[in-house]
């Protein structure tokens, strides 16, 4: 359990409030009385702290601790040494409305530090003359609860110097009486009549917690927490290491207890393996044959070779040899007609006479002529040839060198010529 609050969240001149007192500054405290107010700072306890007045107080409560031991630290400031003892940081035992006193810390009008487990009773553990008007100081504060009245047990330390690691400053007592109430409130209160300023609150179970911000690099931080809260930072012995040397001989090996281990021996035998359920499988043997397979539906091929000739399909046509040759292969013979070499002239071919329909000059329009539905045949697509292939009228072939001719008409009725193309499947295949 961590619980810490810098302050340095606030705004300077303002109230502290339960409202505003979390945040960046910290854990927010459950109950603020008065009017405590933010102030501005300067050195480790900028930028900001709180100055409380009579009536003020800060407190935390539900403080939830693992055992029976609470931790606390606190800056304070005192403008002013109080005219007789009273007590400005209490620890109280709460259950319900009934809060039982734990702890009180009290100053006195010569800086003397006490602490009593009321203020009605003795002073358990005190330091003298520890604190001056106008100084900061940082008390530290650590209270046993006990199970009985009389183990319970104080620590108590001041440090004029806030940030030191070390202070002579410090009392403790043991077998006392502290109450048997564990303690779960802690609250910095006003001492009537006077002001001090109040940074760095802080408390815990797991240990001092040393300064919020050690002046010495070598203390160790623990781990942060996740309630993202650095953890208390403890004073722990240090050795210092001398200068290092470099020897050319091994440095001493000092003793240690050990088992020394028997001679290691090679083994032809196996280790033995504990006993476990398992499955024996027979012995693999490697063969030049292959193993035979389970019966199936299949059919069995012959040996394959390599040939320079094609394998036969399935419908027992056979293709020969594929060879490359500078002539032509032998085209089969068929009856053809030919027809007159083509010329291309800039004359119009002499039209021969013929019934024929006089048309008027053709002129281009802009309206598209009305195409009548006509009945048609579908031919193939047209391949090129080095010849002409014959023509056909309808079905009627053509023959001649320029052939017959007939004036057509500028009408829609139209016929369709066709240069379909006779066409035998030639093969370079010879029948063996």
């Amino acid at each position: 359990m961590l619980r810490r609050n810098s302050f340095n969240g606030g705004s300077a001149g303002v109230a502290v409030t339960v409202a505003n007192s979390g945040g960046t500054s910290g854990d927010a405290f459950q109950v603020t009385n008065g009017s405590p107010t933010y102030v501005a700072a300067s050195g480790p306890r900028a930028p900001l702290a709180a100055q409380l007045n009579d009536p003020d107080t800060v407190q935390w409560r539900n403080l939830a601790l693992a055992g029976r031991e609470l931790w606390l630290r606190g800056y304070v400031l005192f403008a002013q040494l109080p005219s007789a003892e009273d007590w400005f940081l209490e620890l109280n035992s709460l259950n319900g409305s009934t809060a039982t006193e734990a702890g009180r810390l009290t100053i006195g009008p010569t800086g003397t530090i006490a602490f009593r487990r009321t203020f009605s009773e003795p002073i358990l553990c005190s330091v003298p003359n520890a604190i001056a008007a106008g100084q900061w100081m940082r008390l530290e504060l650590r209270v046993l609860v006990g199970t009985t009245s009389s183990n319970g047990a104080v620590n108590l330390w001041v440090y004029p110097v806030p940030e030191a690691a070390t202070t002579t400053l410090q009392a403790s007592v043991t077998a006392v009486n502290t109450g048997t109430a564990v303690i779960n409130e802690a609250a910095f209160v006003y001492v009537p009549g006077y002001t001090y300023t109040l940074d760095d609150f802080a408390v815990t179970d797991a240990g001092k917690l040393g300064p919020a911000y050690p002046s010495n690099p070598a203390i160790a931080v623990q781990q942060t927490s996740t309630a993202e809260q650095a953890q208390p930072v403890t004073r722990r012995k240090l050795r210092i290491p001398g200068q290092l040397a470099t020897l050319e001989t091994a440095a001493p090996i000092l003793p240690i207890k050990r088992r020394v281990l028997g001679q290691t021996v090679e083994a032809t035998s196996a280790s033995p393996i504990t006993a476990r359920k398992v499955r024996a499988i027979g012995t693999v043997l490697e063969a030049g044959a292959a193993s035979p397979l389970t019966p199936a539906h299949r059919h069995e091929l012959g040996t394959a070779e390599e040939t320079e000739q094609a394998h036969p399909f399935t419908n027992g046509t056979f293709i020969g040899a594929a060879a490359e040759t500078a002539q032509a292969l032998p085209i089969t013979p068929r009856k053809m007609r030919l027809l007159g070499q083509a010329l291309d002239g800039n004359l119009a071919i002499e039209v021969r006479p013929a019934r024929a329909r006089t048309l008027s000059t053709a002129s281009e329009s802009g309206i598209a002529v009305a195409i009548r539905p006509r009945k048609i045949h579908v031919v193939r697509p047209a391949v090129e040839a080095d010849q002409a292939q014959p023509l056909h009228v309808l079905g009627r072939d053509i023959t001649g060198v320029e052939g017959p001719r007939r004036r057509w008409g500028g009408n829609s009725g139209r016929r369709l010529w066709i240069a379909e193309q006779r066409r035998r499947v030639w093969s370079a295949s010879t029948h063996r």
